[in-house]
């Protein structure tokens, strides 16, 4: 009994695991949707890593895998925002950050996978555009808001 127990349990996490990616994967084609998807391999061969004056190296090289979905479509909005709310607002997701101003929210979400590594959803939505960074590697919630700023 206590097999089929953790056998159900292991699937449970392996689908949620899996949710994010599936609304990545989703709208992959979607006209008017835009997917960016960066490897640990492409993060090694940038020799620097410059933002403004700010040398990103050493925190992209804690990175295991950047994916990025960007949509300035309304009606295709709504739809991500329905399937990112129902991700993210349950277990083993936690947010642990959030900014609100007038003309857009920013929400941090994180959950941990294991071995000292997480995954971060950065989710923003601003004057009709909303934008999901996800963010998985041995990264510190410092780290994410260094990166957010």
């Amino acid at each position: 009994m206590k097999k089929y127990f953790l056998v159900a349990i292991m699937v449970a996490m392996t689908t949620l695991g899996h949710a994010q990616s599936t609304l990545f994967k989703k709208y992959e084609n979607t006209q008017g949707v835009s997917i960016v998807t960066v490897s640990k391999a492409m993060f090694r061969m940038m020799p620097t890593m410059k933002v403004g004056n700010k040398n990103l190296k050493k925190i992209a090289s804690k990175i295991d895998h950047l994916q990025i979905l960007s949509c300035e479509r309304q009606v295709l909005n709504a739809k991500i925002n329905k399937d990112a709310v129902y991700i993210y607002g349950k277990k083993p997701w936690e947010e642990v950050m959030s900014y609100r101003e007038n003309s857009g929210n920013t929400y941090i979400y994180m959950r941990t996978i294991g071995n000292g590594k997480y995954e971060y959803a950065l989710y923003t939505t601003e004057k009709g555009e909303l934008q999901i960074i996800s963010i998985t590697g041995d990264l510190t919630l410092r780290d994410i808001q260094a990166i957010a700023k």
